[in-house]
């Protein structure tokens, strides 16, 4: 946020930094990063320089910020697929949770889950992985926030989306290959938004794309509380609401109250001031950014 909030609000600041799981990054962001009421949780961070796309295909500056939900059957399975070329967070928005088998030539490794609970993140750039549904009676919400190859051409080429990696797996029936489930009748996909990163402004003087971050944060309000007003003219954000209402001000937009499972985009937005819309119930919600981490001051 590029308004710098009066000393005086400065002074009722509480520190709440808190890791939702290990092997997440985070740390770079500001110590200063609750207000009384509000709690702001980094979930999980990608360093976008260090994501490694496979040759030939299409630059991150010519892909698209996309968000979609995700809802899994109880019990059930998401097929195999690959990120190699679509790094993404996901997060787990309603449910249980899932076990996420990722491969690795260490068969033990292979073998071992990554558990994503309810309000976590998980990231794995690059990644090759199924996952299961904890519950046998709960179905299971993500929401996806990536940078997509949608198909379109880039500057009038339109590029391959190789996925080396699981090719080969795949050609060489590999024991991981061969067991992970295939099927994607248990799993639904519905897009939401999905802005080219060529319209978003990132501002002479800061950060390019790829020298940001793709970053998720679980903000929690309590009843009446809300966030004084920011500007986004450098943080191009999507919000999911999780829980409770939200109400949204943005200066460039008419304002809007969330209800669960509710969105918006902040994409070259102005001032935008975020309050829970009850008075005595929290609201919960996720934010993803493409994070400047030059950006402390923010909320």
């Amino acid at each position: 946020m590029k308004n710098i909030l009066a000393t005086s609000l400065f002074s009722s600041l509480l520190f709440t930094l808190i890791g939702c799981q290990s092997g997440k990054t985070g740390g770079e962001v500001n110590h200063e990063d609750s207000l009384k009421g509000i709690t702001s949780e980094v979930l999980k961070t990608v360093n976008i320089a260090d994501v490694v796309i496979p040759e030939g295909n299409k630059p991150l500056e010519c892909r698209s910020m996309r968000l979609r939900l995700f809802t899994l059957t109880p019990g059930g399975e998401i097929g195999l697929h690959s990120h190699e070329n679509r790094p993404a967070i996901l997060s787990a928005v309603k449910g249980v949770g899932m076990d996420v088998f990722a491969f690795s030539e260490n068969e033990t490794e292979a073998n071992t889950p990554v558990t994503l609970k309810y309000g976590e993140s998980y990231a794995k750039p690059g990644a090759i992985h199924y996952a299961i549904n904890l519950s046998k009676t709960d179905t299971l919400n993500l929401i996806t926030f990536d940078l997509l190859d949608n198909g379109s051409e880039c500057n009038g080429v339109k590029y391959p989306q190789n996925t080396p990696v699981l090719e080969r797996i795949k050609k060489e029936n590999h024991p991981f290959y061969a067991k992970a489930p295939k099927s994607e009748e248990d799993e639904f996909s519905l897009p939401i938004f999905d802005v080219p990163v060529s319209t978003i402004t990132f501002k002479e003087g800061k950060a390019g794309l790829k020298n940001r971050m793709l970053r998720t944060r679980k903000i929690t309000l309590d009843g009446g509380a809300s966030i004084p007003s920011q500007n986004y003219e450098n943080r191009p954000s999507y919000i999911f609401v999780m829980e409770g209402s939200v109400n949204v001000k943005n200066e460039n937009a008419a304002a809007e109250t969330l209800q669960p499972f509710g969105t918006t985009k902040l994409i070259n937005a102005g001032n935008v001031a975020i309050g829970n819309a009850s008075a005595t119930e929290k609201s919960v919600y996720i934010i993803m950014e493409i994070w400047d981490p030059a950006d402390k001051d923010i909320i």
